[in-house]
């Protein structure tokens, strides 16, 4: 498809960019502020083929020319970067350290690949947004921390165990870290660095 194909065929983003922004930034402050709580985002919007509703609708609010979005390669062909580059002004990078922002296929092999920020600036450490089949408000993840009362449980079946050990390791240089947004279809749920994560076959 050429750059002049894409812009043709180009889908629309928000319809009100005001009201519609403010609501998908309250269900993720929301999905932040209650990690493990399935947020829902309540929006018709069409965005490119390979993104999820909620992952297109997060990008839309709060990416912006400001903020370096990295696309896995299973997501990035012409449409979706173009849609990403108009309607947000971001610019696309391909090296995941310089990313503020990054979709992604699936959970990554090593999320110490992206910036998890400075000791001066944890601030800076890059939010994950990442695709996946499923998720359900139980299954064998307990999240402990911040913003949780006592425990909660959490189902994300594709993603594996070792994403989560390397998650673990990355903890130890809190608060530096990475924020983690899993996605499926318009369902959102929110994983921040201060969230503690067992699961239950680490019990037995």
């Amino acid at each position: 498809m050429s750059v002049d194909n894409a812009f043709q065929t180009l889908k629309p983003g928000f319809s009100d960019p005001v009201s519609q922004s403010q609501l998908v930034f309250r269900r993720l402050l929301d999905a932040m502020a209650r990690p493990g709580t399935v947020e829902t985002v309540n929006l018709d919007i069409e965005g490119p083929e390979t993104l999820d509703l909620a992952a297109t609708a997060i990008a839309l609010a709060l990416v912006d020319f400001e903020t370096p979005l990295y696309l896995s390669p299973a997501l990035s062909n012409e449409a979706a970067e173009t849609y990403l580059k108009f309607h947000c002004g971001t610019r696309i990078v391909t090296e995941t350290k310089d990313a503020a922002f990054a979709i992604l296929d699936g959970a990554p092999e090593d999320p110490g690949a992206f910036n998890t920020g400075t000791e001066e600036y944890p601030e800076l450490g890059a939010t994950l947004i990442i695709q996946v089949e499923a998720l359900t408000a139980s299954g064998p993840l307990t999240l402990r921390g911040p913003g949780i009362k006592d425990s909660t449980t959490l189902g994300l079946p594709d993603v594996p165990l070792s994403f989560w050990q390397a998650r673990t390791k990355l903890q130890r240089y809190f608060p530096r870290g990475i924020d983690l947004v899993f996605v499926s279809g318009a369902e959102m749920v929110a994983v921040p660095r201060t969230t503690n994560i067992t699961l239950q076959s680490e019990k037995e």
